[in-house]
Formats: structure tokens, C-alpha cells, sequence
């Protein structure tokens, strides 16, 4: 039978298996170039009828009317030049002969010295001082201030728990007053972390016998106890330093600044080390101090210049390690699933990525484990060693086992507080709940007998502060942390650290611009800190929730955070800290970041409006390197200011800054999907759907139902709360920094626009631009129970909705353009987030937007070279004249921060913007794009 099959040329002969394949696709390939011209597709039509398009014009008019203080901007924008254009290196030179340092004062000497003397008396002064002379830091006290008086950068290694970050300070300042320096004496020490900035502080006042605000104090953002200006010590967060680092690059006010947990490689640790080894030239009576308790130290002596280390070791009291093998030999816990080759055996076979992917990751724990339960068969049980083989076993994806571990040490060891690390707020959240509701006997037995405490570096402060509380007699307390409780925070009465063994990392993939969050095992070095918490009190025991094989798996320290991070927040901090040549400055760094890296966050923050052509600091850039957000997420929020929509906007930057306040109990998919959908009030949004949340959660607080509400509608009621404490910062933030007039996101001149559901649509694409996508077709099985998403970025030809998302599974949509946050990559590319948006908000928030002709000379309108939208002359040259405006009005606000008032002249750039964005709630798009089709 003649099947009209066509002449096309066969592979060679002798080619196997994958080659041919690869043959027959570079074929493809080829031929597609050959016939591939370049055309343009074009989206739907834009012209906007000429009666709205007269009133566009008419509001354009008017507000060009009032254009009289142009060159007053002009000028204020010189200005604005003119303060950027210095390097760091001269903008330190700039600042030396305005610079006054700490200046000797007889009479304050003798008062700070007189009060240390007067507290000396103290019978509860000396009990306290007592306890600091067992620390190993203060044991080598005499060592280490002729170390700091002899070098002007010093690196301290100390064990976890010898008490190097409360005493190195103290130490500091008591030498300085017993000299009868004190009035020249403020020490700066960092911290990662914003509750280790606050219970470090609180701990070395209550050593002092003082009260904070003394002679002790901390500052973080948003919140701050200070210290006197001299004599004092104020811990901080690494970000509040480089912020004072941007007004006073000398640090006059300041001798001492001490960079604590360096180890942990973050970001704002290695920015501040490179900008200390430019400062310390002019400074040569600064001292500067570097501080861990686990480090390459090499590394970091080499990059001073083999500056002096000091090491302190040995930690206060022993501590055991059992390993997991230990842990089920003692306890006897056996309810292991997932032995893979059970799994091998009984299950039919399978196929496709995931299963692929699973069964790669089981091969490769067989083949880690096996050889090493041959070496250990002869010292442990048989039901230890298949206990072993169970994927399950080791980590923490068995809580039921952590469960077990926590009530068998509450039954069988002596009392002392038991830490817990685990890699997220999801997985506490879950044993939090499976503690203070037990399904194991000896847990119920217990359960009044214990306080549980979580511990996430997103709390608020207020919360975190119980944790260090002593809980009363006969109970025990249980923390549960994330890596915050590794270094820093020290909780006295923890005698037994559970160590899951796992944490969660950010990581970037230069080459796909994407940035992801994955949980990882830990390093050697975090289990050597987890270890130290334990053996504060009395002898401690660590519970290693992995193998001995495991262990040699690991890598000894994390890659750096610079290595790991899109880069464009650092980019606007430099900006602000006068570094003219970002790339040169960051290839200074101990371990500079991928140039690409920098090169993706340059071209970002060029598209945002963060930075002009030539890379400078532009006036909106300057403000969204203050907001301590994402630079996108900092733009919505000051376009939420000054277009009055605050309320939703603020809900919706605390939720991409955090997290959906959304749970999924196991086998509860489909029922947090179905509530999802009903609160999502088909906006077709994920970021409106948080704004919905929070409606309804409101009302629910006035009728006193919120509990039952949240429980109904698989809701966290402390992240709700989380999330509401962050939209008061950010509209403090926009306070401070004048885009509003009041301090609350609630305030009725700040939301005469919040109910306007295209607006907020456009503010949202506004701030997450040029994060886009498009949903080129939609495919329904035949039932329509599931819809199949065909969508691209400008980065990847296919791409999906995340399954998490609001618009995974719906199947009509008025727009195919979306915008979102975070992309992620798992078993396919995800987004995470996103929003249906219409073009004409692309078009005027967009960027790249040009007119031109298609090859059918049919007149169009251009976003970024990349959507195409038929338009006629009139509309887009009244779109090109509408942002030419829009532009000026921002750059206005952005130098000259203050609110645009209803009914003003600038208002009627509002007014036009409205007009246009309201025609998406008349047009109906949905003919224009390529249908949905069914298949079987």
C-alpha cells in the first residue's frame, strides 16, 4: 500500500542506539535554520477607541501643563551626579577632613571607671564574673589584648561555646576603662543574624550587672537598643554596618570593629572584609577583629596579608557523638520504609523522569551504604543493618523517628533542654504539631511534660526571646531550629542536639539566570558546630540522624553565599557605597563571584530603572538599595506609594519576601487546591490570592473565628501574623523615606486605588518585571479535569506552572501574558508564583518599547523586542508620550519623595493610567489567541 511516505536521507550505516537519534535531530536542526525567517508573531490588538483615547490625551495635556520645575530637577539631578561620581577609595579621602574620631574625656574616664569598680562589689556581679573566668576565651585573655594592642587585624578560631563572641568585646572595653581610655573605646561586633545580634547583647549586659542601653546595646533593622556613643559595645547585624559604612567609610566613631562567624561566608561578611581591607590604610588606629568558631583559616590570614591568629579551644564540658547507626541500636526504633531493594523487587516497573530520578537516587544510597554495612556487620544488630538500607533512615523525612528520639531521651536521660535542627519552617511546623499532639504511647505519657519552641531567623524578636528562658521544674524544653541555632545563639541548658543533618541552600545557575533553593547536607563544619551546643551545663550527647558513612560524604565547608546568589541587591549596595566598578570590586572578593553573575544583576537592574546606561545609581535605584527587599519587590512597593494601592501591594511583597501562609497536610493536596481557588476569587493570580487571604482573615479577627478560619482553610496563623508585621515595616519604610504620609498600610490616602483589580495587576507586573511569560496554548483532556500549560520565557521554551500555583490547573484565562517571582528547577522548570496580566500594563511598565512595521506592513507596538502587539499610529504614539511622562513623574518622586495628591496636576498621569488599564475589564482577548484544543 502506497503510505506517500517522502524521500529523506537515511542515517549512515554502522550508527547505533543514541547516535542516531542525535543524527536525525541535527538533521532537524539544520533544516529549521534553512527555512526559519525571521517573522513576528503578533499578540492581540491594542488601539484604544478614539473617544478614550481623547480623554488619554486630554490628561496628558493638563499634566504637561505643569511641567514648570523641570530644570529645578535638573539641577537637583546634577546634584544627584555629582554625589555618586567619587569611588570608594576618594569618597573615604573626601571624608577625612571632616572626620572626628573618638575623642579622650578625663571625666567620662573616671565615671565608667568608677562604676566597673563599684560593681566589682556586687556579690552577684562576682557570682557572674565567676562563670565567665571557666570560659576558654577568658583564660586566654592576657594573650589576646596583647594580640589586638600589636596587629591591626586579628583572626580569633575558637570552638563553639568558648565564649568568644561575649568576652573578646568585654574584654576589649574593660582594658580601654582600666586605662582610663573609655571615652575612646566603642566596639562594633557583627552578626549574621538578627536574634543573634539581640540575645548576644542581652547575655553581656546581664554579665555586666547592666541593663542594655548602657554600656551594652544592638541595633538590627527596624529595631534597636543603643549603647552611650563611648565606652560601650553595640552588636549589630553585618547589614546595619554596611549601611553606616555608606555615610562614614572611616568608622571616626568606632575602634574596634569585630566581624564575627566570618565561617559562614555570607554575602555581607565577605562585603565587608573586602571594604575593611581598603578602610584600614586610613585607619591606622582601627582595629579589626575576624571571628569563628570553625574556618580555613589559612584562607582568611593569606587574604590580610598572614595576618596573627589566635586559636582558643576546648568548649566547657564533653560531648558525645552517637551516629544513626548508634541511635536505632539504643532506642530500638525500626519503622524504616523505602529499603530500596524491597522496593526493586515489588514493584512493577516504571518509567519517566521521576521515577528515573528516584531510582538514581536509591542506586546511589545502595551503593554508599552497602560496602559499609559489611564493615560494621559484626558490631551492630542484623535489624540495625536493614534498618540502615531504609532510604528513610537517615535525614529527617522519618519524623515519626525524630518523634521516637525526642521521647526516649525525655524518658531515659537526665534533664536538659534538647535542640533539635531541622532544614525549614515546613518540617518544624510539622513536628511541632506531632509533638504537642503524640501518637506514640511513651509521647502521650510525656506530652505535659515538655515545652516545644520553635526557633526560625523569621520570627519576630519578642518570640524568639522565650526560648532562652529556663522552662520550670519537671519539664523539658525542646527547641526546634533551623541553622540560626548553630553559632551565635547559645542556649545555656541545651544538653542534647538532634542533628537531622540537613539544610536548606540557596544556589544559582549562572548560565539559566536561576535561582534556587534546595535542601542539602550539611557540611563537616555545620555538624561540628551543631555538636558544640550541646555541653553548656554539664557532659552533652549528639544524635547524628546519618551514618559514619555519610559523614565522609560530606564536603568540610559550604561554597560561599557570593558564589551562590543572584546578585543584584549586592550590586545597589555597592552602588551606594561609591563603587563606581562594581565587576572590578567583586573580583577583589575572597572568592569572587561568576562574571556572568554580575553581568545578569547589572542588566536587571538597568531594566528596572535601578541603574542608568552607563551603570550609575539612578535616584529610584538609590531607594530600593534602602528597602531591605529584592529590588523588584522594592519597586512594586513604591509604586504601590505613589499610585495609592498600599494595603494589597504590601501584602503581596510580604509574601514573595517570606512565604504563603498556605499548609499542605499529607494527603490534602486537592483540598488546599479546591481553597485556593475559592479564595483566589479567579483573579487568576497567586500574589491577589495572599491579598484575598488577608481580607478574609481580617474580617474573621473581628468576629473572633480566626482560629477556625485558618483551620478550615489549611491557613498558618503565625505566618498570617508574620506576614502582617512586615506590611507595618514596609509602610514604616515608605514613611521614612516620604513616598506616603502615614506610617500605616491601612491609611485611607494610602489605598484610594486598592480595589482597583487592574491597577493592582499592573503595579504587580511593574515591580516583577522583566520576570515574564506566556501561555501560548492551553490542552484539555477530554474530561477537562486537568489542562496542560504551554508556556515559554524569554529563557526557556517550556515552561510550567507550579503545581502550588492558583493556575495550575485552570483552563481559560482573558490574558496569556503572566508575570512572577521565583522560577525553580526540580523535575522540570517551574514558576512559582504568578499573575495574569493584560499588555497594555507591559506596555506601559515594560521596557524596550518600540513601533515599527511587520513584513505584512501591518503597524505594531513592542515590548523588549519580544511581545508584538498590533496597534494603530495614534494609540502608540500617545503610549510613547504617556511613559515619556510616567518616567519623568518618577524620577521627580524618586529625587523629590513625597505623595502625589488626588486631584493635582501629576494626578492626571494616574488618571490616564487608569483610563487605559480599565479597558482590560472591557476587551475580551480570549478570540485573539490560539484557542484551547482537546486531546484524548
Amino acid at each position: 500500500m502506497d503510505r506517500n511516505v517522502r524521500d529523506r536521507p537515511r542515517h549512515p550505516p554502522g550508527m547505533r542506539g543514541r547516535d542516531i537519534g542525535m543524527f536525525y535531530r541535527n538533521l532537524s536542526k539544520r533544516k529549521q535554520s534553512k527555512t526559519d525567517t525571521p517573522t513576528i508573531k503578533l499578540g492581540p490588538c491594542v488601539s484604544v477607541p478614539q473617544t478614550v483615547l481623547a480623554k488619554v490625551e486630554e490628561s496628558l495635556r493638563r499634566f504637561e501643563q505643569s511641567c514648570e520645575d523641570e530644570k529645578v530637577l535638573k539641577d537637583f539631578e546634577a546634584q544627584f551626579r555629582h554625589l555618586l561620581c567619587a569611588d570608594f577609595e576618594d569618597f573615604i579621602i573626601s571624608t577625612k577632613s571632616a572626620s572626628v574620631e573618638l575623642q579622650d574625656n578625663e571625666f567620662q574616664n573616671q565615671r565608667y571607671k568608677s562604676e566597673v569598680l563599684a560593681k566589682e562589689r556586687d556579690p552577684e556581679f562576682q557570682q557572674r564574673y565567676e562563670q565567665r573566668l571557666k570560659l576558654p576565651t577568658m583564660k586566654q585573655s592576657e594573650r589576646i589584648l596583647a594580640a589586638i594592642k600589636e596587629n591591626q587585624v586579628l583572626l580569633i578560631v575558637g570552638s563553639t561555646g568558648c565564649g568568644k563572641t561575649t568576652q573578646v568585646p568585654q574584654l576589649i572595653l574593660d582594658d580601654y576603662i582600666f586605662n582610663n581610655r573609655g571615652s575612646q573605646c566603642h566596639v562594633v561586633c557583627t552578626q549574621p543574624r538578627r536574634i543573634s545580634a539581640v540575645t548576644v547583647s542581652e547575655r553581656v549586659a546581664y554579665e555586666r550587672l547592666e541593663k542594655l542601653g548602657v554600656s551594652v546595646g544592638y541595633q538590627i533593622r527596624l529595631e534597636s537598643e543603643l549603647p552611650r556613643d563611648n565606652g560601650s559595645i553595640l552588636y549589630c547585624t553585618t547589614g546595619v554596618l554596611l549601611q553606616k559604612l555608606q555615610t562614614d567609610p572611616l568608622m571616626n566613631t568606632v575602634n574596634v570593629v569585630i566581624i564575627d562567624e566570618i565561617h559562614e561566608r555570607g554575602v555581607e561578611t565577605d562585603l565587608l572584609l573586602a571594604l575593611f581591607k581598603i578602610v584600614l590604610p586610613h585607619r591606622p588606629n582601627l582595629k579589626v577583629i575576624l571571628m569563628s568558631a570553625t574556618v580555613s583559616e589559612q584562607e582568611f590570614s593569606t587574604y590580610f596579608n598572614n595576618c596573627c591568629t589566635i586559636y582558643i579551644e576546648g568548649t566547657m564540658f564533653p560531648v558525645k557523638v552517637n551516629y544513626l547507626e548508634d541511635i536505632i541500636q539504643e532506642t530500638g526504633f525500626t519503622r524504616f520504609r523505602n529499603n530500596p531493594h524491597e522496593c526493586a523487587k515489588n514493584k512493577p516497573r516504571q518509567h519517566g523522569k521521576q521515577f528515573n530520578r528516584q531510582n538514581a537516587n536509591d542506586f546511589a544510597y545502595t551503593a554508599m551504604i552497602e560496602p559499609y554495612l559489611r564493615q560494621i556487620k559484626d558490631k551492630y544488630d542484623s535489624q540495625v543493618l536493614q534498618s540502615l538500607r531504609c532510604t528513610d533512615s537517615e535525614g529527617c523525612e522519618n519524623l515519626q523517628f525524630i518523634e521516637h528520639l525526642i521521647f526516649y531521651i525525655c524518658d531515659t536521660k537526665p534533664p536538659g533542654a534538647i535542640l533539635v535542627f531541622l532544614p525549614g519552617y515546613d518540617k518544624i511546623s510539622k513536628l511541632n504539631s506531632i509533638l504537642l499532639n503524640p501518637t506514640l504511647p511513651i509521647g502521650q505519657r510525656y506530652s505535659r511534660k515538655i515545652q516545644v519552641y520553635p526557633l526560625h531567623s523569621m520570627m519576630p524578636t519578642m518570640f524568639q526571646k522565650n526560648i532562652f528562658q529556663p522552662s520550670p521544674p519537671g519539664i523539658r524544653k525542646i527547641i526546634l531550629s533551623t541553622t540560626v541555632a548553630e553559632t551565635s545563639v547559645t542556649i545555656d541548658d541545651v544538653v542534647y542536639v538532634i542533628n537531622c543533618g540537613r539544610m536548606k541552600t540557596n544556589n544559582y545557575n549562572v548560565e539559566a539566570n536561576l535561582q534556587t533553593l534546595e535542601e542539602t547536607w550539611v557540611t563537616k563544619a555545620n555538624s561540628q558546630q551543631r555538636r558544640g551546643r550541646a555541653g553548656r551545663v554539664q557532659p552533652g550527647i549528639c544524635y547524628n540522624l546519618f551514618s559514619r558513612a555519610r559523614e565522609k560524604t560530606m564536603i568540610d565547608h559550604l561554597v560561599p553565599e557570593i558564589k551562590r546568589s543572584k546578585l543584584e541587591s549586592t550590586i545597589l549596595n555597592l552602588k551606594m557605597l561609591h563603587i563606581k566598578d562594581v565587576d572590578h570590586f567583586l573580583n577583589t572578593l575572597m572568592s569572587p563571584p561568576d562574571n556572568q553573575a554580575i553581568t545578569n544583576g547589572i542588566n536587571l537592574l538597568k531594566r528596572i530603572n535601578a541603574l542608568d546606561a552607563e551603570g550609575t545609581l539612578t535616584p529610584l535605584g538609590m531607594h530600593l538599595a534602602r528597602l531591605p527587599v529584592d529590588p523588584q519587590i522594592g519597586k512594586m512597593l513604591v509604586m504601590a506609594a505613589l499610585f495609592r494601592c498600599m494595603d494589597p501591594i504590601t501584602t503581596v511583597a510580604a509574601g514573595l519576601s517570606f512565604k504563603s501562609p498556605f499548609y499542605t497536610p499529607l494527603g490534602k493536596e486537592k483540598d488546599v487546591d479546591r481553597v485556593k481557588r475559592d479564595l483566589s476569587a479567579n483573579k487568576r493570580s497567586d500574589h491577589l490570592l495572599i491579598d484575598n487571604v488577608m481580607l478574609n482573615y481580617r474580617e474573621s479577627l473581628q468576629d473572633g473565628s480566626e482560629r477556625d478560619f485558618c483551620y478550615k482553610n489549611y491557613l498558618n496563623i503565625a505566618t498570617l501574623q508574620q506576614l502582617e508585621d512586615m506590611k507595618r515595616q514596609f509602610a514604616s519604610l515608605l514613611r521614612a523615606a516620604s513616598f506616603t504620609e502615614s506610617g500605616s498600610c491601612n491609611a485611607k490616602t494610602s489605598n484610594e486605588n486598592s480595589n482597583n483589580i487592574p491597577l493592582l495587576r499592573a503595579i504587580i507586573a511593574a515591580g516583577l518585571y522583566p520576570n515574564m511569560a506566556f501561555l501560548s496554548k492551553v490542552r484539555r483532556t477530554k474530561n477537562h479535569v486537568n489542562a496542560i500549560h504551554h508556556l515559554s520565557t524569554p529563557e526557556e521554551r517550556r515552561i510550567s506552572f507550579h503545581p502550588s500555583s492558583v493556575n495550575s490547573n485552570e483552563a481559560s484565562f482573558d490574558s496569556h501574558y503572566f508575570v512572577y517571582f521565583q522560577k525553580q528547577k526540580s523535575s522540570s522548570v517551574f514558576i512559582m508564583d504568578a499573575t495574569m496580566v493584560f499588555p497594555m500594563a507591559l506596555i506601559i511598565f515594560g521596557d524596550g518599547v518600540e513601533t515599527g512595521y511587520t513584513e505584512h506592513k501591518v503597524f505594531y507596538i513592542s515590548v523588549a523586542r519580544t511581545y508584538y502587539f498590533k496597534c494603530d499610529p495614534g494609540t502608540a504614539k500617545m503610549m510613547l508620550e504617556l511613559r515619556k511622562r510616567l518616567e519623568w513623574l518618577m524620577q521627580k518622586r524618586a529625587l523629590n519623595p513625597s505623595p502625589i495628591q488626588p486631584n493635582t496636576s501629576e494626578d492626571f498621569i494616574i488618571k490616564a493610567i487608569h483610563i487605559l488599564l480599565s479597558l482590560d475589564d472591557v476587551y475580551d482577548y480570549t478570540d485573539q489567541y490560539l484557542s484551547s484544543d482537546e486531546e484524548q
